[in-house]
């Protein structure tokens, strides 16, 4: 009988792997607007890049769920966003210490440190994501099931666009 419970639990592990990795890598996988209102409307207005009402939405969020690493993460941006860096960097800094493997928050804390012009700080952030993104063969986002680490692309482009050359692996 333990046998037959291993092999159908290992089974339910391989099934619950593919969502569990896409979470923890900083993916949101598609789902029903969320039961926390405050957390539903932040996440839509961050969708039509309404700065302010993506930061009234989220402080809430996080005032009463300080471990919500997605919220931190959009709020901020949102604050980065509207200009305000020095908010941006700590929630951005807040997603990452709950969850250093974030991709999203790793990305845009690059993205910041470009705009900041602190190059070795956005450097050692690209190396930091780039880490991450090699355990990444499949992700799950809002459009299925891809290839790669889009946010590691992205940020490739953001050191194109400062004129900064990619960092190569140490």
């Amino acid at each position: 009988m333990r046998s037959v419970f291993a092999v159908i639990f290992s089974g339910m592990l391989v099934f619950q792997a593919g969502p569990a990795a896409a979470i923890m890598s900083g993916a949101e996988s598609p789902r029903a607007r969320s039961s926390d209102s405050d957390y539903a409307d932040g996440r839509e207005a961050f969708l039509r890049k309404d700065w302010k009402a993506t930061i009234e939405s989220l402080l809430k969020v996080v005032e009463r769920r300080p471990h919500h690493d997605n919220a931190h993460n959009m709020l901020g941006f949102a604050y980065r966003k509207l200009g305000d860096y020095e908010r941006a960097l700590f929630h951005y800094g807040k997603a990452l210490e709950l969850n250093p493997r974030h991709k999203q928050a790793l990305e845009y804390l690059g993205e910041a440190y470009l705009e900041l012009g602190r190059i070795e700080e956005a450097v050692a952030t690209a190396r930091r994501l780039d880490e991450v993104c090699r355990f990444i063969v499949m992700a799950f986002d809002n459009n299925g099931w891809k290839r790669g680490c889009e946010e590691r692309e992205d940020l490739e482009k953001a050191f194109a666009e400062h004129g900064v050359p990619w960092p190569l692996p140490e």
